[in-house]
């Protein structure tokens, strides 16, 4: 497999990864890979490195890609040089320029170059080193120069071998080839050029020897003369000399003319194999040119195909993330409406019982219903007035807070309905809204409860000093009608003069006492002992029998 080939599986494995999500910590970035393997592995350190270096966390992006650095070992160098060229290629782009960085940056680079990296790719990551090159400091500039110098050699190396073996190749094979007529034409000139120093040398010769012929003639002469002939034989030797000099220098022509004949012989050859060379030089720099033109269009197809590729893959990848993140979106936004519908349907449950509150989703009303038999039950605070004068209406509400939740906690328990608070006054019903027999048991049950929290409860408060908050309770048994009123605010009520009844009860009733009517005595007398108080008046209501419930029977003691 190929460098570009395993270059272009990590980058596709890298879009299938996008699994990162933004904003995520270190930690969970180790936790997340630890989940994966191979090329996912590697791609995912890189992404999660990319937004750790963005939010300025260099050294945990760091972490990563050594984590990555380590998964790549097994994997073969040319992963490897990927990996490493990534690096280099992140704290370039990402990381502040300091020396610890930019020390980081080279020994990643080292590191790739050990590993023979494609000429593309180490060319685009010495792109990048002198890129960053003026942002370092003085002592990082001559380190980054040094790189970039030694890649230049390097490259320049290659191309000087490439070409001398190349040339090699080419002049064995014009050696074959080669038109021999233009080296003969040479030979040719220099011959003609010989012929030329052959035919001057022989008219200095036929110069030579007029003059010799002038010389006797003349010498004839001065022996007839007179005495003065003496001083012209001086004249005559004189000239004698210039012969035998001429006749030296014409020698020493003819040795040279020899020697040139002899270079001409040597240099007959020579100049053939020189001008083979000068034509083989001339058609292998074509070559070379054609070559370099040919392996410049190559790079700048593979260049072009390479960024067409991640121009691709990056929509590709654009497109899977946009589709990631809108999916996202509505799930986010699906998450918040159904937590809004749990919180509607929360409040809802919270003002209306949960039959009612389905019914009325379910056809937008509630339908009024008479209930034959239910349990109506009443609490009220004994001289609410004068404790409300003595407490801060903080103090005041906590404490009402802190026992109403207390009992709705018990009518929860115990299967009764919490209908409503009114001031100081708690109001709850058994067998609604959905009708059942224990419903008078079970209010007297809840009952019990409440003076029993409400007795430790003061005990407690006693001991901080603060006042104390007795109840009466009044319980009464019969029919009711219920129903949803209103369109704001609207809440589930009762009605009737079993309701009345009750408030009657709570207010003839005394601190921690629960006062029943005759009705509710006869459904619970099986279950409870009970004392009769007799006959009492209540105001605008005939007299009303009634019963303070003393303790629970117990059930060993009727066997």
């Amino acid at each position: 497999m190929t460098y570009l080939s395993k270059y272009l599986l990590l980058l596709f494995a890298a879009f299938g990864v996008l699994e990162t999500s933004a904003q995520k910590t270190h930690a969970e970035y180790k936790k997340d890979l630890k989940s994966l393997d191979g090329g996912k592995y590697i791609a995912y350190a890189f992404d999660a490195a990319e937004d750790l270096s963005g939010k300025g966390e260099y050294k945990n992006a760091l972490d990563i890609v050594e984590r990555a650095v380590k998964k790549a070992k097994p994997m073969g160098d040319g992963t490897r040089v990927v990996v490493y060229a990534n690096k280099t290629k992140l704290i370039a782009r990402r990381f502040p320029k300091d020396d610890k960085y930019v020390n980081e940056l080279l020994d990643s680079y080292d590191e790739m170059l050990k590993r023979n990296p494609p000429i593309n790719i180490e060319k685009e990551v010495i792109e990048l080193l002198s890129s960053i090159r003026s942002r370092a400091s003085g002592k990082m500039q001559k380190e980054l120069d040094k790189r970039i110098k030694d890649h230049n050699e390097r490259q320049n190396k290659k191309q000087q071998d490439l070409a001398s073996g190349e040339m090699e190749d080419k002049l064995k094979e014009f050696k074959k080839k080669v038109n021999k007529e233009e080296a003969f034409l040479e030979i040719e000139k220099l011959k003609s050029e010989r012929e030329r120093l052959e035919e001057l040398q022989s008219k200095l010769s036929q110069t030579v020897d007029r003059s010799e012929a002038l010389l006797i003639r003349r010498s004839q002469v001065i022996n007839n003369m007179s005495r003065d002939k003496v001083k012209r034989e001086a004249l005559v030797q004189y000239n004698q000399r210039m012969i035998d000099s001429l006749r030296f220098i014409a020698q020493i022509d003819s040795f040279s003319l020899v020697t040139q004949k002899r270079q001409i012989v040597e240099q007959e050859s020579q100049l053939a194999l020189q001008e083979s060379e000068i034509q083989l030089q001339a058609s292998t720099l074509q070559l070379q040119e054609s070559e370099l033109q040919l392996k410049s269009s190559r790079q700048k197809l593979f260049t072009a195909l390479s960024v067409l590729g991640l121009m691709i893959a990056s929509f590709l990848a654009w497109l899977f993330y946009s589709a990631k993140k809108t999916n996202r979106q509505l799930e986010l936004k699906n998450e918040e409406i159904e937590r809004e519908k749990e919180r509607s349907e929360e409040l809802l449950l919270n003002i209306l019982p949960k039959f009612i509150a389905q019914e009325l989703k379910d056809h937008q009303k509630v339908k009024t219903r008479m209930i034959d038999s239910c349990t109506v039950l009443f609490t009220d605070f004994i001289n609410f007035s004068d404790i409300s004068t003595k407490l801060s209406p903080q103090e005041l509400i906590g404490a009402l807070d802190e026992c109403f939740r207390a009992f709705d906690n018990i009518i929860s328990d115990n299967n009764i309905e919490k209908i409503k608070t009114i001031g100081d006054s708690y109001m709850c019903a058994g067998g609604v809204p959905r009708a059942n027999d224990t419903h008078a048991v079970d209010a007297v049950n809840a009952a019990f409860e409440m003076v029993a929290f409400l007795d430790q409860w003061n005990a407690e408060r006693e001991l901080e000093g603060k006042v104390r908050f007795d109840a009466r309770i009044g319980i009464h048994s019969g029919p009711i009608i219920a129903g949803v009123v209103g369109v704001k605010k609207f809440a589930y009520d009762i009605w009737g003069d079993t309701v009345n009844v009750a408030a009657r009860l709570e207010g003839k009733s005394s601190a921690q006492k629960i006062n029943i009517s005759s009705s509710t005595f006869h459904l619970i007398k099986d279950h409870y002992q009970c004392s009769k108080r007799g006959s009492i008046s209540v105001k605008n209501m005939k007299d009303l029998e009634m019963y303070y419930v003393d303790q629970k029977i117990n059930p060993a003691v009727l066997n």
